[in-house]
């Protein structure tokens, strides 16, 4: 029987991935580099660490960390166009509803998600969220494990739901079930590699949770 609910946020609660192509093709330009050309090359190329993602587009080395922080100065000063994903709040209350505990743990700066979260009062009753201390969205695998002890869940209990091979790592780190989510920072050919179940919406996800399959 399953107690609790790992989300991601960016992607998977927030749709922010055409807001994310935009400012990075805009980041591109300034380095005179190639820019993509729409959302399934964007998905097709995004991977965790962001480190490598930035590798892959030209911005790795010693331009890493400028472009880094010129992305994230950008991301947050705009950040509140970016709505929520269809269903995300009725998800959530669904899972509420049916006596599940919920956390936001997130590859996010821990300030910056406090931040988007405050103007999103959608997710008030989750439990504190979990982010990481600096803006380079490496691993959130031991923020996730310290939540579990914290909280005592059971990873058989538990359910992470992401949109990206990250969570599928997440998950297998900590023993819990996964469901990935279409339409957000990588392809569903992507996420259909993980070995896991794929699904179109975050409502489709709460039916199959909440049905034990």
């Amino acid at each position: 029987m399953l107690n609790h609910i790992i989300w991601d946020w960016n992607g998977t609660l927030l749709d922010d991935a055409p807001y994310s192509l935009a400012l990075t093709n805009r980041i591109l330009a300034d380095y005179g580099l190639p820019q993509m050309d729409g959302l399934d090359v964007y998905r097709s190329i995004f991977t965790f660490p962001v480190v490598d993602y930035y590798t892959r587009l030209g911005l790795g080395g010693e331009r890493f960390d400028e472009a880094a922080h010129r992305w994230m100065d950008a991301y947050m000063a705009n950040e509140t166009v970016c709505p929520l994903q269809p269903g995300a709040a009725e998800t959530a209350v669904r899972f509420r509803d049916a006596g599940l505990r919920q956390v936001i743990i997130s590859a996010s700066k821990l300030e910056n998600l406090h931040r988007q979260l405050s103007s999103r009062p959608a997710f008030a009753f989750f439990d504190p969220p979990r982010g990481l201390g600096d803006i380079y969205a490496g691993s959130k695998v031991d923020i996730a494990r310290q939540w579990m002890a914290d909280t005592g869940a059971d990873g058989q209990r538990t359910l992470v739901i992401g949109d990206t091979l990250h969570d599928r790592e997440v998950a297998r780190a900590l023993n819990c079930r996964c469901i990935l989510v279409e339409g957000g920072h990588q392809s569903r050919g992507t996420l259909l590699t993980a070995g896991v179940p794929v699904v179109a919406s975050l409502q489709e996800a709460a039916a199959m949770a909440l049905s034990g399959a």
